[in-house]
């Protein structure tokens, strides 16, 4: 049977690439017929005909026509499938990103389909995935989070696969979606101060955390991994910057965050103790990097015992709570959390706020400035 590309034929379930050396180059060419085993996937077939048409039209024009290996040759065009698993591994070599949320989406996908060429996911398994982490009790944020990771997934394997086919987690509908968000709870400015003097008079590295997330609404994994490096007690400063044990979780993450108050005590106190460790909270390193999820559950606990669903993140919302109150530009409260400017453009150019200028703020919504130990 014929089918639609020229040169393409199928003898029963295998398709074959077949046609005949033009003669003024059959000589020099080496034989007077071209004949491909494509296998028994069409489209691939049809993408590997078209493919050798195309160099084998080239080859027969030159001026000085040489003989090819043609099976070798086909082999080389035949375009190469790439499995879930391997495309994952692909798209985060090439990104400076936090690989949690993106490994989390796939092991999702993996679970319900199991892992297979992406061209093979279809638009039916994705509207599975959703139902599936729905019903687990996910959110409806959380749910399209996974769904825009696994988007950014396939887009990439499309591309390197050459691959024109629709992404099936684009334009991806979540039944009800949003109607199930609920405000984040923050601590009242009494609750940060009892915290913070409990935090100081326990002296463990597990509780001086707090006070540093609470007084410069920096996310957990940003402290936790904090190198000695990057905090300077003498000009009461804190770098967050990238490093091979831990990746920051967006461009706009990376910053200086002046240490006021708590924080600045807390660190003096945990310095005093660090000998020549290089990092500021060690228990919580491992060779792969920095666990905070651990640090997460570990803290969590902790505060569930006092302030029941209040968290760890729900320090970053009071900080943005409290620089609002008292008129802070929305360019320089995103700068001190390292949340993505909704400003525009604009708020990308130039240096943006100076250190002094975040710390002014910061001094402003101080919880208090604990007596130093000893007094």
């Amino acid at each position: 049977m014929v089918y639609k590309l020229r040169h393409t034929v199928r003898r029963g379930e295998t398709y074959y690439y077949n046609r005949r050396v033009p003669k003024g180059v059959a000589e020099a060419f080496g034989c007077t017929l071209v004949r491909v085993n494509l296998g028994r996937d069409e489209d691939k077939a049809e993408k590997t005909a078209s493919a050798l048409s195309s160099k084998l039209d080239a080859l027969w024009a030159a001026d000085n026509v040489l003989p090819v290996d043609v099976q070798r040759l086909a082999h080389s065009l035949s375009p190469k499938s790439m499995d879930l698993a391997a495309c994952l591994e692909q798209y985060l070599a090439l990104r400076d990103i936090c690989e949690r949320p993106v490994r989390l989406a796939v092991a999702a996908l993996l679970d319900i389909c199991g892992n297979k060429d992406i061209a093979q996911y279809t638009r039916a398994e994705a509207r599975q995935l959703v139902q599936a982490l729905l019903e687990k009790g996910n959110k409806s944020a959380t749910v399209r989070r996974r769904i825009q990771s696994l988007h950014a997934v396939f887009e990439f394997g499309f591309h390197e696969q050459e691959e024109d086919k629709r992404n099936p987690f684009a334009r991806l509908n979540i039944p009800h979606e949003g109607k199930d968000a609920s405000s984040r709870a923050v601590f009242s400015s009494e609750q940060l101060a009892a915290l913070y003097i409990e935090a100081l008079a326990s002296g463990k590295d597990t509780r001086l955390v707090l006070p540093i997330l609470g007084e410069t609404g920096a996310r957990l994994a940003e402290v936790v991994g904090l190198r000695w490096e990057d905090v300077c007690l003498g000009e009461a400063v804190m770098r967050i910057t990238p490093h091979p044990l831990r990746r920051l979780k967006t461009r706009n993450s990376e910053r200086e965050v002046p240490l006021i108050g708590a924080a600045l005590e807390a660190m003096h106190m945990l310095q005093e103790r660090a000998g020549k460790e290089a990092y500021v909270f060690p228990r919580w390193k491992k060779e792969t990097g920095f666990v905070a999820t651990h640090a997460s559950n570990t803290l969590n606990k902790y505060l569930s015992k006092t302030y029941g669903d209040l968290t760890c993140h729900c320090f970053r919302h009071t900080m943005r709570d409290r620089l609002r109150d008292v008129g802070a530009p929305l360019e320089l409260i995103d700068n001190i959390g390292g949340w993505s400017s909704v400003g525009g453009v604009g708020t990308r150019y130039g240096r943006g706020f100076n250190l002094e200028r975040k710390r002014e703020y910061l001094e402003q919504v101080k919880i208090c400035q604990p007596t130093p130990i000893g007094m």
